[in-house]
C-alpha cells in the first residue's frame, strides 16, 4: 500500500509524534510511505532521525490564495505521479487540500477510491463552519482519534457515523527489565536508601502541575519524611516563568532537600523505573499523554489528575491511581495510599507492564490503522 501522512507541522508534540510512530510501523511492515511535513521543521529533523521518506515541497500552510493553489496543484501531482492508495492526514492545517486533491482525483482515477482517512489528536473544538463540516462528513471516509475524549467531542460537533471512527491509542516499545543504568542514582542525586522515590517528567509548564504537585509534596512530608521527588524536564530555561516559579515556591515551601530537578539527559526512562511511582500531574490537555505509557513500559505505577485521556489510561487501582479532581488535597490521598502501601505499589507496576505489553503494543496499534485502511479502500 502507498500512503500518505499529513504531519506539516513545525514543532514536535504529541500529535507530531503520534504520525511519526505509525508512519514508521507501516513502513517496517511492508508498505510505502511518505510524511508530508513543513521544510526546516523540528517536525522534519525527529522525522528524518527516523529514516522516514519526506515531502517537503508542498506548502500547506501558507495563507496566501495563490500559495495555496500551487501547493493544491503540487500535491495533486505528487498523488498522481506516486500513484498513492491513501491519504491520512494528522493536521487540520492543509486539510482542505487533501481533501479537494482526492475528491478531484477520483475522477481521474476512477479504479483508485483515494480515501482520506482523518486522525485526530486533539480535544480543541471542531470549527463548526459549513465547509469543514461537510469535510469531515462528506470528504473523510474514515476516522481516527487517539482517545476516547476525542471520540466523543467529535461525535457531538459533527454527524460523524460511529462506525466510521476508531479511538488507537499511542504505543510505547518494552524494553527488557530491570534496565541498567550507567549511574547509581541514589549516590547521584544523594537519596538515602530507605527513602521511596516519586517522578514527574515533561516541560515546566503551568499546564503541566508541577507547583500543584509541590504542594501535595509538602502535605506528604510529615507522614514520608525522607520523600523524594525527581522532577526531570526538557525545553524549558532557567528564565523561563515558570521554572522561575517554581524554584520559588521549592524555596519558600522549605522543600530543597526533597525535589530534584533533572535537566534532559538520555537515561530518562532508567529514572522512570527507579522511581517508586510516577505522576502526572497535569491540568489541561493531556489527549495522547506518552509519558504515562512510559512509566507503565518500565513497571512504573502511575498517580493522575483525571485530565483529558488519563481516565482511560490510567485504570484506577489496577495500573495506577486517579484523583477526584486536579487539587493539591485530591493528589495527596492517592499518593498516600501507595506509598503506604509498598503490596499496591507492586500490584500496580505489575498492572501497568502488562497494559504496556497488550493494551499499548505497537503491533496493536499497526494492525487497528491496517484494519481502518483496508475498511476505508474497501468501502
Amino acid at each position: 500500500m502507498k500512503i500518505l501522512i499529513g504531519s506539516n507541522v513545525h514543532w514536535w508534540n504529541a500529535e507530531a509524534a503520534y504520525a511519526a510512530t505509525i508512519a514508521k510501523l507501516l513502513e517496517e511492515a511492508g508498505h510505502n510511505v511518505f510524511v508530508l511535513t513543513r521544510p526546516d521543521s523540528l517536525n522534519e529533523q525527529r522525522l528524518k532521525e527516523r529514516g522516514l521518506r519526506l515531502v517537503t515541497h508542498i506548502d500547506l500552510n501558507s495563507n496566501n490564495p495563490f500559495r495555496l493553489f500551487s501547493a493544491y496543484l503540487k500535491l495533486k501531482k505528487f498523488l498522481l505521479d506516486q500513484r498513492i492508495d491513501l491519504i491520512n492526514p494528522h493536521r487540520s492545517e492543509g486539510f482542505p487540500l487533501f481533501v479537494f486533491a482526492a475528491r478531484a482525483l477520483r475522477a481521474v482515477r476512477p479504479e483508485n477510491p483515494l480515501p482520506v482517512v482523518r486522525t485526530r489528536g486533539t480535544t480543541r473544538p471542531l470549527m463548526r463552519h459549513w465547509l469543514n463540516l461537510k469535510m469531515h462528513t462528506e470528504g473523510t471516509d474514515y476516522h481516527i482519534t487517539v482517545g476516547e475524549i476525542v471520540s466523543d467531542r467529535l461525535l457531538n460537533s459533527v454527524d460523524i457515523i460511529p462506525e466510521k471512527l476508531k479511538t488507537i491509542y499511542y504505543p510505547v516499545v518494552c524494553p527488557e527489565l530491570p534496565l541498567q543504568p550507567q549511574k547509581d542514582f541514589r549516590t547521584e542525586f544523594e537519596i538515602s536508601a530507605k527513602a521511596k522515590v516519586l517522578a514527574v517528567v515533561g516541560r515546566i509548564r503551568p499546564v503541566k502541575g508541577q507547583r500543584i504537585l509541590l504542594q501535595s509534596l509538602n502535605q506528604l512530608i510529615p507522614e514520608f519524611p525522607d520523600l523524594i521527588l525527581l522532577i526531570p524536564y526538557r525545553d524549558t530555561s532557567e528564565s523561563e516563568p515558570e521554572m522561575v516559579a517554581l524554584r520559588n515556591d521549592i524555596r519558600s515551601l522549605k522543600l530543597e532537600a526533597h525535589v530534584r530537578l533533572i535537566p534532559e539527559r538520555e537515561d530518562i526512562r532508567a529514572l522512570m523505573e527507579f522511581a517508586y511511582a510516577g505522576v502526572v500531574s497535569s491540568v489541561e490537555s493531556e489527549v495522547i499523554c506518552r509519558v504515562a505509557v512510559e512509566f507503565f513500559s518500565v513497571a512504573t505505577p502511575v498517580v493522575a489528575f483525571p485530565t483529558g485521556c488519563l481516565p482511560e489510561i490510567i485504570r484506577h487501582e489496577k495500573n495506577g491511581l486517579l484523583a477526584k479532581d486536579q487539587t493539591p488535597e485530591a493528589l495527596t490521598v492517592e499518593l498516600r495510599k501507595i506509598l503506604a502501601d509498598p503490596e499496591l505499589s507492586e500490584r500496580l507496576g505489575q498492572g501497568a507492564r502488562r497494559d504496556a505489553e497488550i493494551r499499548f503494543n505497537p503491533q496493536k496499534m499497526l494492525a487497528e490503522t491496517l484494519d481502518v485502511f483496508e475498511c476505508s479502500l474497501n468501502y
